[in-house]
């Protein structure tokens, strides 16, 4: 996000928090041995829900079920492509605090879609806000082309 857009703002901040979300679900490092993308790899089982394999191995299926849930949902929120569709860290604090998101958009919320969609399809489902990443994309290829 820093290298695309040039800014280091709380939804950066927020990105890297569900980085160390996931590194502390799943036991691994963000990037492994043979180069592989944590959050790559790890998309498509919080998509499906899939704990069992998601979950470090080392804990042997021991977990609190609800707690490691909350864990991939509050992951899933920070991972979003576009930061604008990001929780903020109060929302986050929340949902790990509580288990829930009783904020104003508390509705909206839902584990978002990233295993099987391409970019393209990923934004066009997002809320009109997250419309905005898609025309900074588009402005920076522009100027990018330019040269």
């Amino acid at each position: 996000e820093y290298f695309m857009h040039g800014i280091v703002d709380e939804k950066t901040d927020i990105f890297a928090f569900g980085v160390v979300l996931l590194e502390l679900i799943t036991g691994r490092q963000p990037i492994d041995d043979s180069r592989q993308s944590l959050v790559i790899w790890a998309k498509p089982l919080l998509e499906s829900w899939n704990m069992e394999e998601l979950a470090d191995p080392r804990l042997a299926g021991v977990y609190n079920e609800q707690q490691m849930k909350c864990m991939a949902m509050a992951a899933g929120l920070c991972l979003q492509y576009s930061a604008d569709c990001r929780p903020n860290t109060n929302q986050i604090l929340e949902l790990l605090m509580d288990g829930i998101l009783s904020s104003n958009n508390a509705g909206s919320w839902s584990m978002p879609l990233f295993g099987s969609m391409n970019f393209q399809d990923s934004l066009s489902i997002q809320e009109d806000s997250c419309n905005t990443c898609l025309n900074d994309l588009c402005r920076h290829r522009e100027v990018a082309l330019e040269f």
